[in-house]
């Protein structure tokens, strides 16, 4: 596949075809770290084709080492940051990236060529970049040292070999080198990854948090197994929530929230119980708790559970769109709790979270990869450990486990994690996190939303009619 310039459904080609590809050898779950590696690998390339360009639109001579200099001075100030200005210029240049995917029985090989040849004095920069990154298991860590303002901070190769640490692949299978005039990338993946978990303390400090989280108190479980009781009365289950005002005004918020009834607002906690039902009474009270346990030990975090409301309401409503009712509650449930984990990173590490986030923002990178190579644990796994602890039903744990990740999910599970993490991609779009693009093709697919008119019809329809129940 070769192209002069980027865009978005190039790369959502790219995505397409690498899901298949790791499908294949059944390495799905490395899809993610995969894709950034990727993309970091095209940036470089297009970077590369775009810094010959530039030479040679301003008459400067690359291989000269005073006008190199001169070169890259004016290259940094009028094309690094804002380099759409030269989309232009590259496709009328005669500089191309090429990518070609090669699976074998025991790899698969991903390489990215330009014509651009490198010079000696880029690759020992390149060389000794790699060479620094490998020697850290910490993003952060690294980040201090690695700096380097000739061309940028030399990022992408940090978080390309942190990355491939955190997957188990040994750093000599990404290699840079030169082929005459072209500049050849080079990822090998192999069938047989050797572990290497990243360990920081960080982490470690979120692990022991993790083990310190209360566990439910007895009157929630109490009234948990009432609504899992075919025998239990509407009269009795109200008599024990009016027990605790702060439970029964929980459930009435969020059973407004879930716009189960449009244009309706409960007042009451026996109008609440009645309206929403038992299955969806048992959703609330888990999250709920949820939410009472995590802001009495941690800070209140109100913008995450505002995010979770939003991405249940949707999920409940795709969910009914597409005729599954039989997960309705389900999904309604884990779109409330999907990201419980991040209560716990926020609270953790303030400052780290804060990097991850400037860095995410500009590198457009997910913040759960950034996570897993600056931390060693995203705030799904962080999640999940918690759910577990928590003894949540299994597809609660996948949903808010794999909300990232749904090709990682057990099969049965698969539409409710997949409607999660639509719900929660068209959260993001909305807070310009992601795009269109971004989302996986084949979920896409699956559920007839490959028309890029439609998703965004769905959605709208979605977003307008949260807007109201947002604000009673």
């Amino acid at each position: 596949m070769s192209f002069k310039y980027v865009n978005e459904k190039v790369l959502m080609v790219l995505n397409s075809v690498l899901s298949r590809l790791l499908s294949k050898s059944d390495q799905i779950y490395l899809l993610n770290s995969v894709i950034t590696i990727l993309r970091e690998l095209i940036i470089n390339a297009l970077k590369a084709n775009a810094k010959r360009t530039f030479f040679l639109k301003t008459n400067l001579d690359i291989n000269d080492e005073t006008q190199y200099q001169k070169g890259m001075e004016k290259f940094k100030k009028e094309i690094v940051g804002d380099f759409d200005s030269i989309e232009g210029d590259l496709k009328r240049s005669d500089f191309y990236v090429q990518i070609s995917f090669e699976q074998a029985p025991n790899t698969i090989k991903i390489t990215v060529a330009n014509n651009s040849p490198i010079l000696s004095v880029e690759l020992d920069r390149i060389n000794y970049r790699i060479q620094k990154a490998i020697q850290y298991n910490d993003f952060s860590e690294a980040y201090s040292e690695i700096e380097d303002d000739t061309e940028g901070a030399g990022l992408g190769i940090v978080l390309t070999i942190l990355l491939l640490k955190n997957m188990g692949i040994d750093a000599r299978n990404y290699k840079i080198e030169a082929a005459g005039k072209t500049t050849v990338t080079s990822l090998t993946i192999p069938s047989i990854l050797k572990a290497n978990e990243i360990t920081t303390k960080v982490k470690e400090h979120i692990l022991d948090e993790i083990d310190g989280i209360p566990t439910f108190p007895e009157n929630i479980l109490q009234l948990q197994r009432l609504c899992h009781d075919p025998d239990s009365s509407m009269d009795h289950i109200v008599k024990r929530l009016k027990i605790d005002p702060a439970l029964s005004s929980d459930v009435i918020k969020l059973s407004n929230s879930a716009g189960i009834v449009p244009g309706k607002r409960i007042e009451d906690i026996k109008t609440a119980v009645v309206t929403i039902g038992l299955k969806n009474l048992d959703a609330i009270l888990v999250a709920s708790n949820a939410r009472r346990i995590l802001n009495e030990r941690y800070s209140s975090f109100e913008m995450i559970w505002d995010h979770c409301n939003r991405v249940a309401f949707y999920a409940r409503n795709i969910a009914m769109s597409l005729r599954m009712t039989g997960i309705v509650e389900n999904v309604y449930m884990a779109g409330l709790l999907h990201d419980l984990g991040k209560i716990v990173l926020l609270a953790t590490d303030k400052k780290l979270v804060k990097r991850i986030a400037d860095i995410v923002n500009n590198r457009k990178i997910t913040t759960t990869t950034m996570e897993e190579i600056s931390i060693g644990i995203s705030h799904s796994t962080i999640g999940a450990l918690i759910s577990k602890n928590w003894n949540f039903p299994e597809y609660l744990v996948e949903a808010i486990n794999h909300h990232h990740a749904p090709y990682n999910c057990s099969p049965k599970f698969s539409d409710i994690v997949n409607i999660i993490y639509l719900a929660n991609m068209m959260a993001g779009i909305e807070d310009r996190r992601y795009s269109y693009y971004y989302i996986d093709e084949s979920i896409l697919e699956k559920y007839n939303l490959l028309d890029i008119n439609k998703f965004t019809e769905l959605h709208n329809r979605l977003k307008s009619r949260f807007e109201p129940v947002k604000n009673t």
